[in-house]
């Protein structure tokens, strides 16, 4: 889900946020194209026997760490609500641990922040992927699975995906 709106009445601030990605990876996922090509460095972060939510913030000029807004108690609580793994006593909990944390984990589920930038760069309680690594991740995808992509193409909803799809198969 892409910007999921924070509304304020929910916040300590006046104004409504977002947050950039909500996700959910159950742990039972199974998609035949590149079962096997999971980005390792992302998922050692996770234990795959549980349900993956993931609360992502995009970052895509220059930032100063009191800009990003997904280390707030108000806004984790928000995104975890939302996800809906925890009753509200864990909610609580987990949205304080997240803090600091880059993943909290109960019995089933665990919930990871990620912080994507333009700039490669280390921010505590936060995993962090700058968008060349994205970049590299998705026409990694395509290349390899050209044929599966290209005919599916027009199904993703974003239109740079779908151009990236189409200029990386014209070839």
């Amino acid at each position: 889900m892409s910007n999921f709106v924070l509304h304020n009445k929910d916040l300590e601030s006046h104004q409504n946020a977002d947050v950039d990605i909500l996700a959910v990876r159950p742990k039972y996922v199974d998609e035949g194209v590149g079962r096997d090509h999971r980005d390792e460095w992302l998922f050692n972060h996770f234990n795959l026997d549980k349900n993956i939510g993931l609360i992502c913030e995009v970052k895509s000029g220059n930032h100063f760490r009191s800009e990003i807004y997904m280390g707030r108690e108000d806004r984790l609580k928000y995104a975890l609500k939302r996800i809906g793994f925890f009753g509200p006593a864990k909610t609580t909990e987990y949205s304080q641990k997240l803090i600091n944390q880059s993943v909290v984990a109960g019995r089933y589920h665990q919930v990871g922040k990620i912080l994507f930038t333009h700039y490669p760069r280390q921010e505590p309680g936060f995993i962090c992927i700058n968008l060349e690594q994205v970049q590299s991740f998705l026409l990694d995808r395509i290349q390899r699975f050209p044929n599966e992509k290209s005919g599916a193409k027009l199904f993703f909803d974003s239109e740079l995906l779908q151009y990236m799809i189409w200029n990386s198969t014209r070839r």
